[in-house]
């Protein structure tokens, strides 16, 4: 346990989540909505799908900071004390690997376009995104005060970059028009707030990584919401705006289109960079609780997270993108459901804690059955609801918990 970075004010953790939120995912959301929705729309399921996951990372937040624990940590109360470590240790250190390296290709794309483009060097994809993934990996290996000094560092140059190019990108154009937009198809309301639950769900499953070093439990709920909703929203409307103007979803080609090729590369790998180190330190400390090692393995295992992500980058896994993301928005975010069902509607009684819970196990997968087998168009929301219903039954049928050890 970092005992001695349990001291981290409102800004210091609104920093971290706005590094986190300003990415390119939150961009691409906005980018694909508004090929069914209308801006105004496309705000609107912002503000509601970012205020849903808002809520549960709020809940999750309260007792990591209370009890200082990351997020397979506060698991072990609801999965068992290997169950966590083996279920929820094991997937959030898998899906830090994926996102990694989606991310790094992104990136890599992005810096090899730019060489070609401005410099006639033709630099490999593969290269580039190798290059960049072992640069990003470095950063999270040295720990949570590093990825807080590079937020500090990079969220003004974003902010900067992006309201630039937006400014460029509207110098011909009239915001009229854009409000005025009709899009060509049309998605349903609740499936578009779905989709923004199901993509950003991870982060608020993975909160307690970085809130439990807040000073207090308030803190962390503030500079969560102040970090990640007011950046969501308007990263997503940037993006939307951005897309309606450039006639097109595909981020990268948005910004090779604005004219300034080395600040769309800049933009593009400051924002992969700063929620790329959030992934490789989250997986970092799942893979650590999965093979019970100590915090001193941290930046070891956290080591071979970002590898592997780059790897997976250099083999080219963003062309998979859409497959990874229907998997990790089913099998996380029911993890939620369960774990705050148990914190705040548990009856535990007992002495020592369970090797494997199977209650909320059983929770878990009922949760995820719901994202896979459902057509509902809010089975993102549904999955986190029902998990920890179920759960909540259960313990109440059953009438019996286990209190692990490090609560005694």
């Amino acid at each position: 346990m970092e005992t001695t970075e349990n001291k981290e004010n409102w800004f210091s953790i609104a920093n971290i989540w706005f590094g986190c939120i300003a990415s390119l995912p939150a961009l691409l959301i906005g980018s694909t909505l508004v090929q069914s929705l209308t801006l105004f729309d496309a705000i609107l399921v912002a503000i509601l799908g970012y205020s849903f996951v808002l809520i549960f990372l709020s809940l999750l937040s309260v007792n990591a900071v209370k009890y200082r624990l990351n997020a397979v940590q506060l698991a072990e109360r609801s999965f068992g004390y290997t169950g966590s470590k083996v279920i929820v240790g094991l997937i959030i250190g898998i899906a830090s690997m994926v996102w990694f390296g989606i991310q790094t290709n992104i990136a890599g794309l992005s810096f090899s376009k730019v060489l070609l483009d401005v410099f006639e060097i033709n630099l490999s994809v593969n290269v580039s995104s190798l290059f960049w993934g072992i640069i990003m990996v470095l950063t999270a290996v040295f720990g949570f005060k590093y990825v807080k000094w590079l937020n500090f560092i990079a969220v003004p140059s974003i902010v900067i970059l992006i309201v630039f190019s937006l400014i460029i990108t509207l110098e011909n154009v009239s915001f009229t028009d854009i409000l005025s937009y009709q899009p060509e198809s049309e998605m349903p309301f609740i499936k578009a707030i779905g989709i923004v639950v199901g993509l950003i769900a991870v982060g608020g499953v993975i909160s307690p990584d970085y809130n439990r070093f807040a000073k207090t439990p308030k803190t962390a709920v503030i500079g969560s919401v102040v970090g990640m909703l007011p950046a969501a929203v308007a990263f997503l409307a940037i993006g939307a705006i951005l897309s309606i103007v450039k006639g097109t979803h595909d981020i990268v080609e948005i910004f090779a289109q604005i004219g300034y090729p080395i600040m769309a590369m800049s933009i593009l790998i400051l924002v992969t960079w700063t929620s790329n180190v959030m992934s490789a330190y989250s997986g970092g400390l799942g893979l650590n609780s999965t093979f019970h090692l100590s915090e001193k393995y941290r930046p070891y295992t956290t080591l071979i997270v970002g590898l592997i992500g780059t790897l997976l980058g250099v083999l080219g896994i963003l062309d998979k993108f859409t497959e990874v993301a229907i998997i990790l928005s089913a099998m996380i975010p029911p993890i939620a459901g369960v774990i705050i069902a148990d914190y705040y509607f548990g009856k535990r009684v007992g002495d020592k804690c369970k090797s494997f819970d199977w209650i909320g196990i059983v929770s878990w997968l009922s949760g995820v059955s719901i994202v896979f087998l459902f057509e509902s168009d809010i089975k993102n929301i549904l999955g986190i609801v029902v998990s920890g219903f179920i759960y909540s039954m259960l313990n109440l049928i059953l009438k019996k918990r286990i209190v692990p050890i490090y609560l005694k």
